[in-house]
């Protein structure tokens, strides 16, 4: 068996913060780890701006919930998933995340947690320091073979375990960095890799 990991933010939807950054007017919010490789530097970020503003926790979900799933994206995961078990591995948080699941239909996701007091996110925590690339080794312990793409940074660690990593989305910055990963900006073509790579899909 084998399964397809998936980023979500710049590769399958929108960067929320940058929807947020949009709303509020505040572009220090719009930085992603595209920007800044630390999620936990980034995030740190985020927070204090968010305590020194007055930004809430539904200030995000409403950014979130207005974003819709990049061209393709849905149809991509949709045909991915009649040969594949497919994950999403995400830097982003569950208190945020679920309206973009719901339109993507609901797959599978790992990503983190936020601690939320009145309606203010006063801190979050990280499922682990390098959760992309722990939840893949566990996966191959489990005897699964795995594939993986994402657009960032932080999407290096995944590549680094999976079977065969690949950017979707990235900016030239970042995958030219790392010219020994396949780059694609079409989920054709990406999906066609994938299934190139398989040992149990039939080739034929």
């Amino acid at each position: 068996m084998e399964i397809v990991c998936l980023d979500m933010e710049g590769t399958l939807t929108p960067e929320i913060w940058e929807r947020v950054s949009l709303n509020t007017g505040i572009e220090e919010l719009g930085q992603t780890t595209r920007d800044i490789p630390s999620y936990e530097k980034l995030m740190d970020m985020r927070l204090q701006i968010m305590s020194e503003k007055g930004i809430m926790l539904s200030d995000v979900q409403e950014a979130a919930a207005s974003l819709e799933l990049l061209p393709g994206a849905f149809d991509f995961v949709s045909n991915l998933r009649k040969n594949f078990q497919v994950v999403i591995l995400s830097d982003t948080f569950h208190d945020i995340a679920k309206p973009l699941m719901k339109k993507l239909g609901f797959p599978f996701l790992l990503c983190h947690n936020l601690e939320i007091n009145n309606n203010q996110i006063v801190s979050y925590k990280l499922r682990h320091p390098k959760a992309k690339h722990q939840a893949i080794s566990y996966f191959k312990q489990m005897g699964y073979r795995c594939f993986a793409a994402g657009d960032s940074h932080n999407d290096i660690q995944m590549f680094e375990i999976a079977d065969k990593g690949f950017f979707i989305n990235a900016p030239i910055k970042i995958s030219s960095l790392h010219p020994e990963i396949d780059s694609f900006d079409s989920y054709n073509d990406l999906e066609e890799a994938i299934l190139k790579y398989s040992i149990y899909v039939d080739h034929e």
